[in-house]
C-alpha cells in the first residue's frame, strides 16, 4: 500500500491523484511484496516470485525499463534469468538492486562506478556496478547524488557528489569511482544509509558514525558544522544502534533496547518529539521518540520531511510534514508526534519506506 504525493504516479495506483490514506497497489494476480523502497518520486518493490517492479517518475531511467517515460502502475524490470533480487534501494533519481549472488546493478541518474561525469550519466536499463567486474556487495544505499556500498569484506565505499563531504573520504571532491571510507582501526560496517547530502553507518561494534552535510544537525554530533570524515554519534551510555535511516536533513536510529531516537531538522515535526516547529528548530543530538507505553521500534524510515516506524506489535506510525497526505492518516495536517496509520482490519506492517513526500 502507498500514499501521499502522486503527481508522477509514484503510488502505483494507475492515477496521479494524491492520496492521504493507504492505497492498494496491484502487483499482479497472486503476487505479494517482500520489500519496498521509495525514492524521490518513484518506488520499487521486490515481489514474492523474485521479480522487481518499479513505477513513478522516470526522467533519468530510474525505473530500469529502457525508457524515460513515467509509469503510474508497476512495471517489471528485466534481468538475466539467474539474477534474483534480494534487496533494493531507491533515492533521488536512481535505483540499485543487490542479487542473491551479491552482485549489484543500478539504473537512473548515476554517480556510480561508471565512466563519464559524476551525476550526469543516465542508464535506462540496469547496469552492473563496475560494469563487467565481478563484485560482491552485501548492502547498498543510494543518496540524492551519491551512493555507498558495503562489500563482503565489511569495508565501506562511497562515490558520487561530495560537495558537503557526504562520501566521508576527507575531502569534498566528487568521485566517480568507489572510495574507501576510514571507519577506524579494525572497524567494519554492518549497515549504511545515504541521505540527501549526509551518510550514516552502523559499525561492527554497534557504534554509529555519520558524516557530510550538517547544517541542521543531521549528523547528531552536537554541532552544525559539515564533516568530511565519519564522526561518532553519542547514543547514550552503553547504547548501540541496530538500524539507521538518513532522511533529507534528519536522521533516526533504533537502539539495541528498541528505543527510537531522531535528530536534525524538525521544521515540520519530522523528529516526532512534539513541541514547536519552524525554520529555526533543529536538534543536534539524538532525541527520544515516544512510541507509546511499552512499545519498541523494529523498523524506521526517514523521508524528505516525515518519518515512519514499524513497532513491535506490527503497527505503523508516521509523523512530520503531511501537506500531501504522506502520513496516511486521512488528513493533510502536520503532526509533531507519532500517529497510527490504519492499514486495514487485522493488517500489520512488515516493511516501510518513506520517500521524499510519499510512503509505501
Amino acid at each position: 500500500k502507498c500514499w501521499g504525493y502522486n503527481n508522477y504516479g509514484q503510488l502505483g495506483i494507475g492515477s496521479t491523484t494524491n492520496q492521504n490514506t493507504p492505497q492498494t497497489v496491484n502487483l499482479g494476480t497472486g503476487r505479494t511484496a517482500v520489500s519496498v523502497s521509495a525514492g524521490q518520486y518513484h518506488t520499487c518493490a521486490i515481489l514474492d516470485d523474485g521479480s522487481l517492479k518499479c513505477w513513478g517518475y522516470n526522467n533519468y531511467g530510474q525505473l530500469g525499463i529502457g525508457s524515460t517515460t513515467k509509469q503510474t502502475t508497476p512495471q517489471t524490470v528485466s534481468f538475466a534469468t539467474n539474477q534474483i533480487p534480494k534487496s533494493v534501494s531507491s533515492h533521488g533519481y536512481s535505483t540499485c538492486v543487490i542479487f542473491e549472488d551479491s552482485r549489484a546493478m543500478c539504473m537512473g541518474q548515476l554517480g556510480f562506478w561508471f565512466s563519464g561525469s559524476v551525476g550526469t550519466l543516465t542508464e535506462t536499463l540496469p547496469e552492473y556496478l563496475g560494469r563487467n567486474t565481478e563484485l560482491s556487495i552485501d548492502e547498498v544505499s543510494t543518496g540524492y547524488y551519491h551512493t555507498c556500498a558495503i562489500p563482503s569484506d565489511g569495508s565501506l565505499k562511497c562515490w558520487g557528489r561530495n560537495y558537503d563531504g557526504q562520501l566521508g573520504i576527507g575531502s569534498t571532491s566528487d568521485q566517480n569511482t568507489p572510495q574507501l571510507v576510514n571507519l577506524g582501526t579494525g572497524r567494519t560496517a554492518v549497515s549504511v544509509s545515504a541521505g540527501n547530502q549526509h551518510t550514516c553507518a552502523i559499525l561492527d561494534n554497534g557504534s554509529l558514525k555519520c558524516w557530510g552535510q550538517n547544517s541542521n544537525g543531521q549528523l547528531g554530533i552536537g554541532s552544525t558544522t559539515n564533516q568530511n570524515t565519519p564522526q561518532l554519534v553519542n547514543l547514550g551510555t552503553g547504547r548501540t544502534a541496530v538500524s539507521v535511516s538518513a532522511g533529507s536533513s534528519h536522521t533516526c536510529a533504533i537502539l539495541d533496547h528498541g528505543s527510537l531516537k531522531c535528530w536534525g531538522r524538525n521544521y515540520y515535526g519530522e523528529l516526532g518529539i512534539g513541541g514547536t516547529t519552524g525554520y529555526n528548530v533543529e536538534y543536534t543530538t539524538p532525541q527520544a521518540v515516544d512510541l507509546g507505553t511499552g512499545r519498541t521500534a523494529v523498523s524506521v524510515s526517514a523521508g524528505g520531511y516525515h518519518t515512519c516506524a514499524i513497532l513491535d506489535d506490527g503497527s505503523l506510525k508516521c509523523w512530520g510534514y503531511n501537506y500531501y497526505g504522506q502520513l496516511g492518516i486521512g488528513s493533510t495536517t502536520q503532526q509533531t508526534t507519532t500517529q497510527t496509520v490504519d492499514l486495514g482490519t487485522g493488517r500489520t506492517a512488515v516493511s516501510v519506506s518513506a520517500g521524499y513526500i510519499h510512503t509505501c
